[in-house]
């Protein structure tokens, strides 16, 4: 057990993710959302658990899960209404080996916010746990933790082809079996991307592909490289290496302007 975990720090405590409930074939989380304006990559730890735990508990005799794709589509990337998001997940394929997970995302006034799938496959020689609750109870939301790049603990600086975010170090990123998780490494990849676009414009969807796990003692880069830079629309590739150079996860994100912010020249 990770000393963020016996502390209470945790990826959820950061980003106020209650634990998952079980309703039939459908399972709920929450996300308690924060005093500041909303960012989208605050929702990739939500994201993540409600479709990992919805795979994870179809595993059958199998020891785990691992992701290896997770695609998601920001419907309404600003003006949610509070207290807290509800996330809803449901398997949509299965087999012996992984399977495809689906989720969407409402506000408390019940307006869609996201769309998002999951495909993954299950492991053995691992040992994981993804605890179930009686009852959604929102999360508390760690102080500061309404600024991503802040719960991430990591700096932001421009590049030549767009920005780069290095996070440092940080136990309280860890998942179940002790790596980066797959959420805070889902989030990473958003507040890069916004950042090499200008920080002018949001995440519209992106797909992030995990090659191998990502230690949490060693500092992780992500790269951001503008692919097309448009008026309305950017496309950005980010790279997350570890500290050995070696790439751990791939994202392909579109991103829109924000209809409140100025045109560009």
């Amino acid at each position: 057990m990770s000393i963020a975990t016996e502390l209470g720090r945790t990826p959820q405590s950061l980003f106020g993710v209650s634990r998952a409930v079980r309703d039939g074939d459908v399972n709920r989380m929450t996300m308690t959302l924060g005093d500041g304006p909303a960012a989208t990559a605050a929702l990739g730890v939500l994201v993540d658990d409600i479709l990992g735990f919805t795979l994870f508990h179809r595993r059958g005799e199998r020891d785990g899960l691992v992701s290896a794709t997770l695609s998601v589509d920001f419907v309404r990337p600003t003006g949610w209404q509070g207290p807290y998001l509800t996330a809803e997940g449901a398997v949509e394929v299965l087999d012996r080996d992984g399977g495809l997970a689906s989720a969407r995302i409402v506000d408390s006034a019940g307006a869609l916010v996201a769309r998002g799938t999951l495909w993954g496959s299950f492991v053995d020689g691992v040992t994981q746990s993804r605890p179930i609750a009686t009852e959604i109870t929102p999360a508390p939301l760690s102080a500061g933790a309404s600024d991503p790049t802040d719960a991430l603990g990591g700096t932001v600086e421009s590049t030549d082809s767009g920005a780069r975010l290095t996070v440092p170090p940080n136990q309280d990123l860890v998942n179940a079996i002790g790596m980066m998780h797959g959420g805070v490494l889902t989030c990473a990849h958003d507040v890069a991307a916004t950042a090499a676009a200008g920080g002018s414009m949001r995440a519209a969807s992106m797909k992030v592909n995990f090659f191998r796990p990502v230690p949490v003692d060693a500092t992780t880069v992500f790269d951001a490289t503008v692919v097309r830079d448009g008026r309305r629309v950017c496309m950005v590739r980010v790279v997350a290496l570890d500290a050995a150079g070696r790439e751990c996860s791939t994202a392909a994100v579109t991103l829109r302007r924000d209809p409140d912010a100025s045109p560009a020249c």
